[in-house]
C-alpha cells in the first residue's frame, strides 16, 4: 500500500459511519481537585478488542468543532482521538483562569488516558490558538506518556501578546475572553479585573503560565511549531519555537504569512493557502510518527519570504524557503531626519539646529488601526488585519512620517525589526506607536509591522516609572519579525505616533493605571518629542539578507503523497 494511498484514506475518517472498535465516547473526567472536565474520544478501526492505542489529545476552551478536530486527521493511522473542554469552559465544570490551571490538568488527564484498557501509554497533543497555550502548559510536570506536541499559533510568555511594552491590546483580549463560553458567566468580571490589575509583569500572575528554562529543560519529545508573519501571537510564537528547539535542536518550525489572518492569504498569490496547509500536515505526521521529512528538500525551518502584490514584489519575494536555522542578517540601521527622509546615513552637524519634532497627541482623536497582527473577525476577533493601506492614517499632524528612497534592487529583510527613539512628553504618562510600511509607486502603503510602547513601563519594574517633563528618553521597542522582500522601485516608510487604536487601548496620559477605580479618567491631551539629532540619532534597525533560498513546496508535498484533496480538507476546518 502506498503512502499517497494511505492518506487518501485519512478523509474517511470524516464519515461518521465508519466502523471502529468502540462508538465514540462522551465522558465526565475528574481532575484530582474533583472538579470534572467534559471529553469526547473517538476510537480508530482495530481487529480485535484487545488492541491498545496512543492518543492525540486536544484541549480547548472553544466545544469540539473546527479546529479542534483536527485530530480525527490521525484515526486512519491507529490513533485516539479526544477533545477536552477546558476547566470553566463549554460543558465542563470550574472557572477559567487564563491557563493557569491547565499544568494540572493536563497532566490529570493524561494519568487518566494511560490508566484506559484502550491505551498504550503514549499520549501526544495538538492545539492551535488558545489550545495550544494550553498544551504547552503540559511540559510543566514532565509527564512520562507525553511523546510528542503540534503547536500552533501560540506564545510562550502570554503577557508579550496582550501588554507589549506595557500597552494593552485592550478589544482583542476582553472581546476574545468575553466570546468565551463559560460554565460561569460571572466568572468575566473577576478574570477581567485580575487582567487589568497585572497590566506590569508580574512572575507571580503571568509567570504561572510562561515558559521559563525550568519548564523547557522539559522538552525531550518530537515537536513542531506554526507560526504567521502577520498573526496575532507571532514574536511569541517564534520564541516559544527558540525555547524548544533550544533544548532538543530537532524542533520544526513552519511561518506562513498569515496565522490567524485567514483574510491576507488572497493576498500572497504564490503557493501559500495549499503551501502552509501541506506543511502543517506534513510536519504534524512526522511528530507522531507517521511520515518522515527528511528525504525531501525541507529543513527544520520552512518561512514564507513576503513582498508586495505587484509584479516587482511577485518577482522579487513571494515564495517559500528552507533552513536548518535561520539566516544570518546584518543590523542596518535606518536613521530618521528633520526633512522626513530616512537613510542609512547618520545626522550630522548641520541638523543640530533640527534637533527635533513636536506633535500634539489627543487621546479623544487616536489614529485608528488599520490592518497588522491582529485577530480579524473571520476566526472570532473584531479588528481587520494583514497588508492593508496606510496612506490615509498617515496624512495626519500626529503622525511623523520618514520615507526612504525608491530601491534600485530588491532588499530583502529576515528577522527581528526594532525602533532605537529618543522621545520626551510634557506628560506624566504617554505612548510612541511605531510602523514600518512598504510604499509601492503607484502610492499605496501596506503596513509590514507596528507596535505601541506605553511610557510608564519602560523600566519593567513592579511599580510604574511616571514621565518627568523635560527629560529625553531612549526607548527601544521590538517590532516583531518578518521575512519581506522590498521589490525595486518600492520605498520603505517609518512612522511614529502616539496611539494605534483599537489595536491598543487609548493612553489618556493621566497615569492612571487599568484597575484604578476611576480609569480612564480625564483626558490630557500630551506635546510629544521625537530627536534626530546628531546626539539623539533615533533611528529604526532592519534585519538585512541575502536573498534566500526557493523551495518548491509544493513539489515536495507531493513527493510525500500530501495531495490536493487532503489539503482542501485540512484548509476547510481552519477557515
Amino acid at each position: 500500500m502506498t503512502l499517497k494511498f494511505v492518506l487518501l484514506m485519512l478523509l474517511s475518517s470524516f464519515i461518521p459511519s465508519l466502523a471502529r472498535r468502540h462508538p465514540p465516547m462522551e465522558v465526565m473526567v475528574p481532575m484530582s481537585d474533583g472538579v470534572e472536565l467534559h471529553t469526547r474520544i473517538f476510537f480508530p478501526r482495530s481487529e480485535n478488542d484487545e488492541t491498545k492505542f496512543p492518543v492525540v489529545l486536544d484541549r480547548s476552551p472553544y466545544g469540539y468543532g473546527d479546529m479542534e478536530e483536527f485530530m480525527n486527521l490521525f484515526l486512519p493511522f491507529g490513533f485516539v482521538s479526544i477533545g477536552q473542554d477546558m476547566r470553566g469552559t463549554e460543558k465542563s465544570e470550574g472557572n477559567w483562569n487564563m491557563f493557569i490551571d491547565d499544568a494540572s490538568d493536563s497532566l490529570d488527564m493524561g494519568n487518566w488516558i494511560t490508566e484506559q484498557d484502550w491505551s498504550n501509554g503514549e499520549v501526544y497533543t495538538f492545539g492551535m490558538s488558545a489550545d495550544g497555550m494550553g498544551s504547552i502548559q503540559t511540559i510543566e510536570n514532565a509527564p512520562s506518556w507525553l511523546k510528542g506536541q503540534y503547536v500552533g499559533w501560540a506564545p510562550s510568555r502570554m503577557y508579550n501578546v496582550l501588554f507589549p511594552h506595557g500597552a494593552y491590546k485592550q478589544k482583542t483580549t476582553e472581546d476574545w475572553v468575553s466570546d468565551l463560553d463559560m460554565t460561569d458567566e460571572s466568572w468575566l468580571p473577576t478574570l477581567l479585573q485580575t487582567i487589568h490589575e497585572n497590566e506590569n509583569h508580574s512572575d507571580e500572575f503571568w509567570g504561572q503560565v510562561e515558559m521559563n528554562d525550568e519548564k523547557l529543560n522539559n522538552v525531550n519529545f518530537p515537536n513542531a511549531i506554526w507560526a504567521g508573519w502577520y498573526d496575532i501571537f507571532q514574536a511569541e510564537t517564534l520564541a516559544l519555537f527558540d525555547g524548544y528547539n533550544e533544548k532538543l535542536k530537532e524542533t520544526k518550525l513552519v511561518v506562513d504569512p498569515c496565522g490567524h489572518c485567514l483574510e491576507a492569504q488572497s493576498f500572497w498569490t504564490q503557493d501559500v493557502v495549499y503551501g502552509r496547509t501541506g506543511l502543517a500536515l506534513a510536519q504534524a505526521f512526522e511528530v507522531f510518527g507517521i511520515m518522515d521529512l527528511k528525504r525531501t528538500n525541507i529543513k527544520n525551518i520552512t518561512y514564507y519570504v513576503m513582498s508586495s502584490n505587484d509584479t516587482a514584489g511577485t518577482e522579487a519575494g513571494q515564495y517559500w524557503s528552507t533552513t536548518e536555522e535561520w539566516p544570518k542578517f546584518a543590523p542596518t540601521s535606518y536613521y530618521l531626519h528633520a526633512d522626513g527622509t530616512a537613510s542609512t546615513e547618520g545626522q550630522n552637524e548641520v541638523e543640530a539646529s533640527e534637533e527635533s519634532t513636536t506633535y500634539a497627541y489627543d487621546p479623544s482623536n487616536p489614529v485608528p488601526t488599520v490592518g497588522g497582527n491582529n485577530l480579524p473577525h473571520s476566526i472570532g476577533g473584531s479588528i481587520p488585519c494583514g497588508p492593508l493601506d496606510q496612506s490615509e492614517v498617515d496624512d495626519r499632524d500626529d503622525v511623523l512620517v520618514f520615507e526612504t528612497e525608491p530601491q534600485k534592487d530588491a532588499l530583502y529583510l529576515t528577522g527581528p525589526l526594532l525602533a532605537d527613539l529618543f522621545v520626551s512628553s510634557d506628560a506624566v504618562d504617554t505612548d510612541f506607536s511605531v510602523k514600518i510600511s512598504d510604499v509601492y509607486p503607484t502610492g499605496e502603503v501596506l503596513i509590514i509591522s507596528d507596535q505601541t510602547f506605553r511610557m510608564r513601563w519602560r523600566e519593567n519594574k513592579d511599580e510604574p516609572d511616571m514621565i518627568v517633563n523635560g527629560t529625553v528618553y531612549n526607548i527601544n521597542i521590538n517590532i516583531w519579525n518578518t521575512s519581506y522582500a522590498v521589490a525595486p522601485g518600492h520605498a520603505l516608510r517609518f512612522t511614529v505616533s502616539s496611539s494605534n487604536f483599537p489595536r491598543f487601548s487609548v493612553n489618556p496620559n493621566n497615569g492612571l493605571l487599568l484597575a484604578d477605580p476611576v480609569y480612564p479618567g480625564k483626558n490630557v491631551t500630551a506635546m510629544n518629542t521625537l530627536y534626530h539629532s546628531s546626539d539623539h540619532q533615533s533611528r529604526f534597525i532592519l534585519p538585512v539578507v541575502k536573498k534566500p533560498k526557493r523551495v518548491r513546496v509544493l513539489k515536495e508535498l507531493e513527493s510525500l503523497g500530501i495531495t490536493e484533496t487532503m489539503v482542501e480538507s485540512f484548509k476547510t476546518r481552519l477557515n
